[in-house]
C-alpha cells in the first residue's frame, strides 16, 4: 500500500470520531477533514490530511482558524511524513504542538508509531478548540 492511503487509513477513521465530538462540544464551531494532494505543480508532491476548525465571530487580530494535520512529501521520489502539528491560520501561524523535530522518511512502521503519538496532539487540538485563540 502506498504512504498516502495507509495514512489516510490510519487517520482518516481517528478525525471522523474527533469531528464528531468536536461537533458535539463545539456547535458553534465549523469543522472540515480534508485529505488533498499538495505541491503537484512543484517538487514537494506531497499530500495532506487533518481537520480544521473555523470560528464564527472572530476578533480580526486573531486567527478564524486552527488545524491538525499530517503532512507528506515527495512522494514521487523519497516520500516522507514532513510534519503532524496543530497550528493556527493567518495571521498568527502559532504552532500549538509538533510531533516531528523534522522530516523523516516514510515506512508503515514509523507511521504506527506516529498513530500512537497522535493523542497529544488531539489534546492539543482540543484545548485550542475550547480557548478559540492561540496563547497570548
Amino acid at each position: 500500500m502506498d504512504p498516502v492511503s495507509q495514512l489516510r487509513s490510519s487517520l482518516l477513521p481517528i478525525l471522523q470520531d474527533l469531528e464528531q465530538e468536536l461537533r458535539r462540544e463545539h456547535p458553534n464551531v465549523i469543522t472540515n477533514i480534508y485529505d488533498q494532494r499538495v505541491g503537484e505543480l512543484t517538487g514537494w508532491q506531497g499530500h495532506d490530511v487533518g481537520i480544521e476548525c473555523t470560528f464564527k465571530n472572530v476578533a480580526p487580530e486573531w486567527p478564524d482558524n486552527v488545524a491538525l494535520s499530517v503532512s507528506l512529501k515527495h512522494l514521487h521520489d523519497t516520500p516522507s511524513i514532513h510534519s503532524a502539528d496543530v497550528v493556527w491560520g493567518h495571521p498568527s501561524g502559532y504552532v500549538e504542538a509538533s510531533l516531528l523535530p523534522a522530516s523523516v522518511e516514510f515506512s508503515p512502521d514509523f507511521l504506527v508509531k506516529l498513530i500512537e503519538r497522535m493523542p497529544e496532539l488531539f489534546a492539543a487540538f482540543k484545548q485550542a478548540v475550547r480557548r478559540g485563540r492561540p496563547v497570548a
